[in-house]
């Protein structure tokens, strides 16, 4: 679950309310934000200078979205089965990138041979019916 972030704005005057003298017990009753935040925010103050969140950086996902990209451009046909084996991970990995890159799935046109099927058997119901 993601959580929201405060705003950088309300961490700067957060600390610049208690550099001013006051406690963190204050400063997070006057900004209504919980005591322990405020607590972190200035301790990390304190050790770091800096009140800006640290980046995070997350894992890198095995599939490099560029090749992924020309290799499903070129190869129109192949199945997600097909495309996770060569890059060597799941089917859902490659199913999120490609939906990440905007690629979607469209289903194909019946065969002809269905249609004829298919219209041959509605107008043998209509000759039944009438």
């Amino acid at each position: 679950m993601k959580k929201k972030q405060y705003s950088l704005d309300l961490k700067e005057r957060v600390i610049e309310y208690i550099k001013l003298g006051h406690d963190q017990k204050t400063s997070a009753k006057m900004f209504m934000v919980s005591k322990s935040s405020v607590s972190r925010w200035w301790i990390r103050y304190e050790k770091e200078g800096v009140i800006k969140p640290s980046v995070r950086l997350g894992s890198k996902g095995k599939i490099d979205p560029d090749q992924l990209k020309i290799y499903v451009e070129n190869n129109e046909n192949k199945t997600l089965a097909e495309i996770a084996r060569l890059f060597n991970v799941s089917i859902c990995s490659v199913y999120r990138r490609l939906k990440k890159l905007g690629f979607s799935y469209k289903k194909k046109p019946l065969p002809m041979w269905r249609l004829v099927k298919k219209n041959e058997i509605n107008i043998n119901k209509q000759s039944v019916i009438q």
